[in-house]
């Protein structure tokens, strides 16, 4: 009769042991795959949103899926720039030219690039180096837009096992109208 209470009791302890266990996998589970993806329609109100309506060069650019866009961030092994970032930094810095420009301050084009690795919707912001809000040269916004619009392959980040749509900025400081550091 002892023995049998006993058993009883183990078994008790055991199931309920794996219950817990099963719990905290499946919430494991869950925080891996699943907690970081957005809800539908979560980034038309978020600061990273970018409108179509409202972008440039969104003519021939499609999104692999507009309901999970994410931060080019999500993925930390590399960064977007298809010849890293020194290949992208040589590029703009041997084809910009100073053109007597006076400005100083960031330039920022904000941009997603699909899962194709092709970017599309770019919109730009203009600020002093107190990144309060100021107009640069129209000539200088013109060449930096061309010259950052003119690459065509970036890579795409791959997060949960596929290629992922993806937020992207390049962030030019310029003194002088010199460009002093390219972010990220």
């Amino acid at each position: 009769m002892k023995r049998k209470k006993v058993l009883k009791i183990v078994g008790i302890v055991i199931g309920a042991i794996l219950i817990v266990i099963a719990a905290l996998s499946a919430f494991g589970y869950y925080m891996m795959y699943y907690s970081l993806l957005p809800n539908e329609g979560e980034f038309k109100h978020d600061a990273h949103y970018i409108n179509p309506e409202e972008a440039i060069l969104n003519d021939d650019f499609n999104v692999c899926n507009e309901n999970y866009i994410f931060q080019y961030y999500n993925q930390s092994e590399v960064l977007p720039y298809l010849n890293g970032k020194n290949g992208f930094r040589d590029y703009i810095n041997k084809n910009y030219e100073n053109r007597n420009y006076s400005d100083s301050g960031y330039f920022n084009i904000r941009f997603i690039i699909n899962c194709e690795g092709k970017a599309g919707r770019f919109i730009m912001h203009e600020n002093n180096l107190d990144l309060e809000p100021q107009a640069f040269n129209s000539d200088l916004k013109k060449q930096l837009i061309n010259l950052t619009t003119s690459v065509k392959e970036w890579q795409p980040i791959f997060l949960f096992e596929k290629n992922r749509d993806a937020y992207m900025y390049v962030s030019y400081r310029i003194e002088n109208g010199e460009i002093t550091e390219i972010i990220p």
